[in-house]
């Protein structure tokens, strides 16, 4: 006579046996090689194919569902039909290496149905980069000329300081060109060498810019137009940037201590809701915590806002001012983060962004 223990005991064996033949019968997608390497190759070979081959090392029909790719890897086809246990399929892909010098790791994910429901296998070498034609080297055209760039960035400068920079070109045509230039900001002085570019050579836009020619603090912005032959062609505008920040670092520890120091009382203004068209106004209130007298060197407002002056733009320790800033949502719809950057002689933060968000409303 079988007693409860007994019959728990077969029961529980009986399911285990019968778990374990259920998951023999599972179809399973097993890869010999789970990544390729395609060691060094260049560029210029084109594109690059391999052939994953998977078996069905399960027990009922194995079907690929889906084969998720991305970085430059195409999917060109895989066994769609069902695979029978013990059989393989093929998933054919293709690596496109244009424009990516260096090595690469990608991963490809494979959705099967069966135990597993999916694999990662992985498509990895390294690309030799191909030499670059003049046209890639110098993307911006001006009628017969290339340029490196169409942007001239002096990136941070001191006030006050001379700085130089060139510009690489090369002439690409059939004539020679002579270069000469146009609406050159008072600061700036350019000249072309060589001033005539034969066939095929290269020259340099030779640039320098006197800051201390300049009232300005943050980011200025100008430009200049380059003539080929004497003449305006289109799309020949260069443009000329520099970040004018103070130097702080020669500054000593006791010069740090008795600094400046620029406190808001908020940094953030948010205006709600309100109907296109309407303007808001809110005062960033701002106070000198610190030891020495604070000057606001320059006020910046961001498209759609308008900062005033504030009273005071020189504070002694322990004195509060206010910049009003107006919105006027014409013309705008939707979420607004609207920005407004405070330059001023605080070695800590000599740059701080205020900002107005809100929703403006159509209806």
């Amino acid at each position: 006579m079988w007693s409860v223990k007994s019959f728990t005991l077969v029961s529980l064996m009986f399911f285990i046996g019968f778990l374990t033949h259920s998951q023999q019968k599972d179809a399973s997608i097993h890869f010999e090689n789970v990544q390729h390497n395609f060691g060094s190759v260049n560029e210029s070979d084109g594109i690059l194919e391999h052939n994953f081959i998977f078996t069905n090392k399960g027990g009922q029909p194995l079907i690929v569902t889906d084969v998720q790719a991305g970085g430059g890897i195409s999917v060109v086809r895989w066994t769609r039909s069902p695979v029978l246990p013990g059989d393989s399929g093929t998933i054919k892909l293709q690596f496109n290496p244009e424009n990516k010098p260096g090595r690469f790791n990608r991963s490809i994910v494979v959705s099967a149905t069966g135990n597993p429901s999916s694999k990662v296998i992985r498509l990895l070498g390294e690309i030799i980069p191909r030499e670059k034609r003049p046209v890639e080297l110098y993307p911006r055209e001006i009628g017969s000329l290339r340029l490196r760039s169409g942007h001239i960035s002096f990136g941070s400068v001191i006030p006050g300081s001379f700085n130089s920079d060139s510009l690489e070109v090369i002439n690409l045509s059939d004539d020679h060109l002579h270069l000469s230039f146009s609406n050159i900001p008072e600061h700036v002085t350019i000249s072309a060498v060589p001033q005539k570019l034969k066939p095929g050579e290269k020259g340099l836009l030779m640039t320098s810019y006197d800051a201390g020619q300049l009232n300005e603090w943050g980011v200025v912005t100008n430009h200049f137009r380059i003539l080929i032959n004497g003449l305006s062609e289109d799309r020949n505008i260069i443009y000329i940037s520099a970040n004018i920040q103070e130097d702080f670092s020669t500054l000593s520890n006791e010069a740090k201590e008795r600094a400046p120091v620029i406190s808001f009382e908020e940094t953030v203004f948010n205006f709600g809701k309100i109907k296109q068209g309407e303007s808001i106004d809110h005062d960033f209130v701002f106070s000198n915590t610190g030891e020495s007298d604070l000057i606001i060197r320059r006020i910046r407002s961001g498209c759609g806002c308008t900062a005033i002056e504030p009273q005071k733009t020189l504070l002694k320790p322990g004195e509060t001012s206010s910049i009003k800033t107006v919105f006027n949502s014409g013309g705008f719809s939707g979420r607004q983060s609207k920005g407004i950057t405070v330059i001023s002689n605080d070695p800590f933060s000599p740059n701080i962004v205020l900002r107005v968000t809100g929703e403006v409303l159509t209806e």
